[in-house]
């Protein structure tokens, strides 16, 4: 059994008010709510959200937690040197991830500004360990993606207009090209659109991200 399987089998019958009184919470507000859902939801135990209070951090909480269920440090700080491990070992590598194209070229009189707000609605991200998975299994979720944004998105999007194709996204400059009916129909090996940001001078930062909850 994993450290996981264990939290959930240890915390099944309590509340989660209750155990966050055992853990030294007076209250609990809904990021502290949401983070002890991530951590009964997550492979990694909500250590690649971003959690910080004035009691803990992401690392901190999941101890407490451990703690208060009664494992024992020598049962779960191994385990969770192991999760830190592979979740840093993930954010190392290619994030794997999928473009809608709409042959866009930016025309007189589209601000910057709604162009880089709007970005994110063409690069639709996978979970972190996605490249892990094998590339049959992953080819299959990329073209399910497609399939399913083509859907939702009506075949549209805000600023950048009419979604002409989609790019799986696997390695730098490398994509595998897929039809809007989820279909394969090529691949291209020099990909790389240019990303719309809006930011502060000498700063990477696109500034519309600070109004998108991060995502892992």
């Amino acid at each position: 059994m994993n450290l996981q399987q264990e939290l959930l089998l240890r915390t099944q019958h309590l509340a989660d008010l209750d155990l966050l009184r055992g853990m030294g919470y007076t209250t609990a507000d809904e990021a502290t709510l949401a983070h002890l859902q991530s951590i009964r939801m997550s492979p990694y135990l909500g250590l690649e959200k971003d959690y910080q209070n004035e009691r803990f951090g992401e690392r901190g909480f999941l101890e407490a937690l451990c703690n208060f269920i009664g494992l024992e440090p020598v049962e779960y700080l191994a385990a969770i040197d192991d999760i830190d491990g592979r979740l840093a070992e993930d954010r190392a590598a290619f994030r794997h991830w999928l473009f809608a194209d709409t042959d866009y070229v930016r025309g007189p009189g589209t601000p910057i500004f709604a162009m880089a707000f709007t970005e994110r609605f063409r690069r639709l991200k996978f979970p972190i360990g996605f490249w892990r998975l094998p590339y049959e299994e992953r080819l299959a979720s990329a073209c399910q993606k497609a399939r399913d944004h083509m859907q939702d998105s009506g075949g549209k999007l805000v600023t950048w207009g009419e979604i002409k194709r989609y790019h799986y996204c696997f390695a730098e400059k490398r994509s595998i090209v897929i039809s809007t009916t989820g279909e394969v129909i090529g691949e291209n090996n020099d990909f790389d659109p240019p990303l719309a940001t809006f930011g502060l001078a000498g700063s990477d930062e696109n500034l519309p991200d600070r109004f998108v909850k991060g995502e892992e």
